[in-house]
């Protein structure tokens, strides 16, 4: 199962509006003169907008999905509902989620959760996969993040 390794919806976001503004299929390496990220950021929004079923990649070419589409026709409350659904099947959502019904729960404190991530993910990237998980998290309303207890809710 593909990881998401994009910070943020936005950069994701910024990539389909430029697919979107070309209009048709694009080679990757037009991609790279058009966004303003290293090669391989550029690369992991393209793999992380490919699991998302947000684009297809074929033969170099990058082009959006229905889905994609649908996406950027909608509104914000739209957008985050979309992605709200699509991130489930993707890591480290897809595990996280299991992780708190395993437990029979919603709210689960922050070490816990950095624990369960060293346990699940590659040595020394709980940081950013935490990163990840509240920014995604929070933009798709899939989890809430109370930094004053440090405990992670899952809102679903």
């Amino acid at each position: 199962m593909h990881r998401l390794e994009t910070s943020s919806p936005n950069s994701l976001i910024g990539l389909l509006e430029i697919l979107e503004d070309i209009g048709k299929p694009t080679d990757i390496a037009k991609l790279d003169d058009s966004l303003d990220e290293e090669r391989t950021m550029l690369m992991n929004l393209l793999d992380d907008a490919e699991s998302l079923k947000l684009i297809t990649l074929s033969n170099g070419d990058a082009t959006l999905t229905e889905t994609g589409k649908k996406f950027l026709n909608s509104n914000i409350e739209q957008r985050k509902q979309l992605l709200h659904t699509l991130v489930k099947d993707v890591e480290p959502f897809h595990s996280l989620i299991d992780y708190y019904k395993s437990h029979g729960t919603r709210e689960i404190q922050k070490e816990d959760v950095g624990r369960f991530l060293r346990e699940k993910f590659p040595p020394g990237e709980q940081d950013d996969t935490f990163k990840i998980l509240l920014n995604w998290g929070r933009y798709t309303k899939l989890f809430t993040y109370d930094s004053d207890v440090g405990l992670v809710v899952m809102n679903d």
